[in-house]
């Protein structure tokens, strides 16, 4: 299956206090983003994902079992990057064996990793999945951002398909779409999602989609149409929510709004604390609250 334009959840993944994988909670969770969500594709052991916490048997865990659930329904892209270049040369491997349709991979961080370097750690790992591979760009988080003339150098290398642009700088990013049209670029900020399908992106991928998907397919349609003050109007609930999520813990708030649906969401990896009883009950109430706005379906 070839990437389809349009709204992807960036999965997130149920834990044990032992920080193993709960398969069947995985599943539900997927076939939910899958059937009542209708996403139009999905991103797996990404931020959302926590694979930056996990170890690699839960990366792998993660990728199978979201694969085979998916069952080729849905575009799904595995993110594969790590620090440690074996292991995501292993997870390349995987990702190709389970037929997963592009790769993406944060860049390396930490090291203060010169571009030439860069560059190479792209390209090893587009060769090792022999995939289309959307480089994860969220300079916020790995401090390295690039210019137009670097995205031009990437680009080439003909695995190198397009960009999961995570950052609030708009400018770049409209660069970015209109130097490289035959490139992907994901726009991977959910408070953004209106600015970023205006500015052309191909798709958006986001942690808020697992609750908040059709409110950001109803935002992209709306664009689309030409019609802003109901995308505003859109983004405006969106946002608010967000806000409200996040003075929880969001990817926590998501796990426990999405536990009132019956799947068992487990936890966060650490060093994310758990939720306090007070925090679980405001983010039930939240959910209730979003259910009878229409925002979301439980």
């Amino acid at each position: 299956m070839k990437l389809e334009s349009g709204i992807y959840a960036a999965q997130l993944v149920p834990y044990t206090s032992d920080g193993i994988v709960k398969e069947e909670s995985l599943s539900a969770m997927v076939e939910r983003n899958i059937t009542l969500g209708k996403v139009d594709g999905l991103y797996i052991g990404g931020s959302t994902g926590e694979s930056f916490l996990s170890d690699t048997n839960a990366k792998k865990k993660v990728l199978e079992i979201a694969a085979e659930t998916n069952a080729g329904r849905v575009s799904m892209i595995a993110q594969i990057g790590s620090i440690n270049v074996k292991e995501a040369e292993e997870l390349a491997h995987l990702a190709t064996a389970l037929g997963y349709d592009a790769v993406s991979a944060v860049t390396p961080y930490y090291y203060r990793f010169n571009f030439s370097e860069i560059c190479d750690y792209y390209f090893r790992l587009a060769e090792a999945a022999n995939l289309p591979m959307l480089v994860y760009y969220i300079p916020a988080f790995t401090g390295t951002s690039f210019d137009i003339e670097q995205a031009r150098r990437l680009f080439e290398h003909p695995l190198i398909a397009g960009f999961k642009y995570t950052s609030g700088d708009l400018y770049t990013m409209e660069r970015l779409i209109s130097a490289f049209p035959d490139k992907i670029v994901f726009s991977g900020y959910d408070e953004l999602l209106l600015c970023g399908k205006a500015l052309g992106a191909f798709g958006a991928i986001g942690s808020t989609y697992n609750l908040f998907a059709h409110i950001a397919k109803e935002i992209w349609k709306n664009v689309d149409l030409g019609l802003l003050a109901q995308a505003r109007a859109g983004q405006a609930k969106l946002n608010s929510a967000i806000q409200e999520l996040t003075s929880l813990g969001l990817y926590q708030a998501l796990k426990e709004i999405i536990s009132i649906s019956g799947i068992d969401t487990g936890c966060c990896l650490p060093p994310f604390s758990p939720l306090s009883q007070e925090q679980k009950e405001k983010a039930d109430a939240l959910g209730r609250k979003y259910e009878d706005m229409k925002l979301i379906r439980l």
